[in-house]
């Protein structure tokens, strides 16, 4: 009898104990964000600092990409199309650009003066042109040094831990689609990139890009414009 008693008491304790857990947050603030709708959450302290080399969304500087398709052949899931049209034997659009490793860690993207492939053998180099990683940057600057200084930077070699050297562009990029929804975030595609063009986003942007369809996690990242084919589009060879 004692027992059924206790029981009865501790089956009653304790769902008032409880209870009284849920009765007290009942009255506190909100702790649940409405998400994406809600962003208030980001700007709190409390919120870690993406770090640099975080795998998110795949970008590609499409100016800089030579059509190699390194990415789309080693992609494990299929995620990234490429379609090309080359052109005629001897003939190029542009050179991509230089990707200058620093010792600290640092990137810089721009074009070395002077002879990429020897310019670790001089005391220091100038980078005309710099782009930023992620962000835009004109075909024309390829041809046109820019007058503004601080997009020029000169570095001593001793700073520099290796040089990503400049690669003929001989492809029109039809297409160069990446569906993230399929991304596995292997960075992989990265890796074999001979020009580096090819980019995970290591910001707030890299994680944030939720969609409630699926077709809208497709980026398209070809940029027609930039060629000007004109007449000669139709002497060139289809890529295989």
């Amino acid at each position: 009898m004692d027992k059924y008693i206790r029981n009865i008491y501790k089956g009653v304790y304790t769902v008032l104990v409880g209870m009284r857990i849920t009765i007290r947050q009942f009255f506190e603030p909100n702790v649940t964000h409405q998400y994406p709708y809600e962003h208030d959450f980001e700007k709190k302290q409390n919120v870690r600092e993406i770090p640099k080399g975080y795998r998110g969304q795949l970008y590609n500087r499409i100016e800089d990409c030579i059509g190699c398709k390194k990415c789309e052949m080693i992609c494990p899931v299929d995620c990234i199309t490429i379609t090309g049209t080359k052109l005629p034997k001897g003939e190029q659009l542009w050179d991509s650009m230089n990707v200058v490793h620093l010792k600290d860690g640092r990137e810089i993207i721009g074009i070395i003066e002077g002879d990429d492939k020897k310019i670790m053998s001089e005391d220091s180099m100038t980078i005309t042109n710099i782009t930023t990683r992620l962000g835009p940057q004109e075909v024309v600057d390829r041809v046109e040094a820019s007058e503004d200084e601080s997009r020029t930077q000169t570095v001593a070699v001793d700073e520099v831990s290796r040089v990503v050297t400049r690669n003929p562009v001989v492809f029109y990029l039809d297409q160069f689609d990446i569906d993230m929804s399929l991304c596995m975030y292997c960075g992989l595609c990265t890796e074999v990139c001979p020009t580096q063009c090819l980019v995970m986003k290591d910001s707030l942007e890299g994680i944030e890009y939720s969609s409630f369809d699926r077709t809208d996690l497709i980026f398209e990242f070809d940029k027609q414009e930039m060629y000007d084919k004109g007449e000669d589009a139709d002497n060139t060879e289809a890529a295989d």
